[in-house]
């Protein structure tokens, strides 16, 4: 891992005009499960797969897992009939690993995701009286990432139910999973823009604003399953069951600390390169505070199991975040001209199945897992008194690794959305394709499992 360690460019993933607000465009990337299924958070929650987001989902999982996943999009951008672009580009989603006996109660989180990107590069000519021909770029790199780390447990009961006319069976009735987690959020947002005359008898204008942050909150999550009922027949065998899961996600408003610097200076274009000849105004980096909001989240669902393996799960979520209530502690640069935070919502509704019968289905597709979710999402930018809306209908699989001898998964996903502002703006079309994995031990090398020697 050490030698893997060269210099690249991290969290330019995202190329829309809308980055350039802020820290730039915030919580675009998931893990394919949770992306195929809106980006549910807590209450469909799976045994292969958990969100960084939540870690009570970690402590669903079956044994150690290692997930990570790799995201492709294209966008389409349009303003008006004429203004037209695309673009298609690529980046890496979470990468996390959960520590986890089989068959345990607690969880150790270790992990990384990304919680902005920002990459756009922009440009307008426009025609000026007495000075011609002028030329605006505005360019932008960078994002912010978290890195966790946390713990889980489960907690459970156990009760009586019926099987056949006089018998009963002792079975889990109640599952409460919670999870505390430590989340660090870091990186830089560089912001250029650049006022070029096309006539080199004016002087160009460039200004730079170069921003890092970083700052420490607790993610606290909770995610609770209620069995509403199970049958068993006679010979006391399983039937169907039906359950009743209410999960949520709290993190509080804390500190954010920022390093923020400004330049602005006249520059000469000669041979298409930008030389700076004076500066008109300079602020060295000065350390300055501020805070991050508080979030939360809220869901429920229905899971419904059979005895022939079928599985069937439907929920909805909201979730907030209270961006209004901190815009007047964030830096100045952080509140462009015409931009405003706002407070975020999110509605999300996603659902999860898994065919029955696999023994008499294709080995691999009738073992699959398969999703489907829409979301609507108020993004927590106002501009020009209209605020940034999105909204994605998504899908996907996860296809087990038969070869492995394992519960390691291939997981697939795509989100189809829409990004756009109330006044109808600038329009955005989005097409997301998730790859990923998780991967669990084999089942004769157990992690965390005593040896017995003969």
């Amino acid at each position: 891992m050490l030698l893997m360690c060269v210099p690249v460019i991290g969290q330019n993933a995202e190329f829309s005009p809308y980055s350039r607000f802020g820290f730039g465009l915030i919580g675009s990337l998931q893990s394919p499960v949770h992306a195929g299924m809106g980006g549910m958070e807590s209450v469909l929650t799976t045994s292969f797969q958990f969100n960084p987001d939540n870690p009570a989902s970690a402590s669903a999982l079956s044994q150690t897992t290692f997930q990570g996943s790799a995201v492709t999009t294209h966008l389409q951008m349009r303003q008006g009939d004429e203004a037209q672009a695309k673009a298609l580009f690529g980046s890496s989603g979470p990468l996390g690993l959960a520590i986890k006996k089989q068959g345990g109660k607690n969880t150790l989180i270790i992990g990384v995701s990304p919680f902005s990107n920002s990459g756009f590069a922009l440009s307008r000519n426009s025609e000026t009286d007495g000075v011609g021909s002028v030329q605006e770029r505005y360019n932008g790199e960078g994002g912010l990432s978290k890195a966790h780390i946390g713990w889980a447990r489960t907690i459970r009961s156990r009760g009586y139910v019926s099987a056949g006319v006089a018998d009963s069976v002792l079975i889990q009735t109640n599952t409460l999973h919670l999870g505390i987690q430590t989340q660090y959020l870091f990186g830089a947002v560089s912001r250029t823009s650049t006022l070029n005359v096309i006539d080199p008898t004016f002087l160009d204008h460039r200004s730079v604003i170069d921003m890092k942050h970083r700052s420490i909150a607790p993610d606290l999550g909770l995610i609770y399953n209620h069995l509403l009922f199970a049958r068993y027949n006679d010979d006391l065998s399983f039937e169907k069951s039906a359950s009743l899961r209410i999960g949520g996600r709290f993190t509080p408003q804390t500190t954010l600390f920022s390093e923020i610097s400004h330049l602005d200076e006249t520059t000469q274009n000669l041979g298409g390169i930008d030389i700076p000849l004076d500066t008109a105004l300079y602020i060295p980096t000065e350390s300055v505070t501020g805070q991050m909001p508080t979030s939360w989240n809220l869901g429920a669902s229905l899971i419904f199991d059979h005895a022939n393996g079928r599985h069937v799960g439907a929920g909805v979520e909201y979730t907030e975040t209270q961006w209004d209530r901190v815009e007047e502690g964030l830096h100045l640069s952080l509140r462009p001209n015409g931009m405003n935070w706002v407070r975020s919502r999110t509605f999300r509704a996603g659902a999860e199945w898994t065919l029955g019968n696999t023994e008499q289905r294709h080995p691999t597709w009738g073992k699959a897992n398969y999703r489907i979710g829409v979301s609507f999402i108020q993004q927590p930018y106002q501009i020009e008194g209209s605020q940034l809306v999105s909204r994605t209908v998504s899908g996907g699989f996860s296809l087990p690794l038969i070869g492995s001898r394992s519960m390691s998964r291939l997981h697939f996903g795509m989100e189809l959305g829409e990004r756009y502002t109330e006044d109808n703006g600038l329009n955005e079309n989005f097409t997301r394709i998730h790859v990923g994995f998780s991967l669990m031990p084999f089942f004769k090398n157990n992690w965390l499992r005593e040896r017995l020697y003969d």
